[in-house]
């Protein structure tokens, strides 16, 4: 029988596993929505495929990372230094997959390179349109 005396009292691993498929899943969906032939240098599978693995990615920390300590600072169970401390760890660590981490290893790279290209020609084609609505119009005389 497994001992679950050390897992904090409010975890439910029903809600962490809800958060990490939830995340992949708007990775998913926003990548089947906004991402067209257009901005696509590969089959859409690649694509697509880069977003469920960036999101499960991101799921996963943000589900069994961000709201186990979340739990534990509102239970009183962590001193709040030792959690603000985690805190800027988690944070360097978001922002290091934000940067495309996981596209230098081998296995995983060539399809979130895919989608990280596909998501900044989104992201370009976009500052481009809002550049042009913001550009002033020369006079043709």
């Amino acid at each position: 029988m497994t001992d679950y005396s050390s897992i904090p009292e409010g975890m439910n691993l029903i809600i962490e596993v809800a958060v990490a498929v939830g995340v992949a899943g708007v990775f998913i969906i926003m990548s089947l929505v906004t991402l067209r032939e257009r901005h696509r240098d590969v089959p859409a599978w690649h694509v697509h495929t880069g977003a469920a693995i960036q999101g499960a990615v991101f799921g996963i920390i943000i589900g069994f990372v961000l709201v186990p300590m979340r739990i534990m600072l509102m239970q009183g169970e962590l001193p709040s230094n030792m959690m603000g401390v985690s805190g800027f760890g988690f944070l360097l660590i978001l922002i290091a997959l934000r940067r495309g981490l996981f596209s230098r290893l081998p296995f995983l790279g060539p399809q979130v390179k895919a989608y990280r290209r596909a998501s900044l020609r989104r992201s370009i084609e976009g500052s481009q349109k809002q550049l042009d609505k913001l550009t002033p119009e020369k006079d043709a005389s």
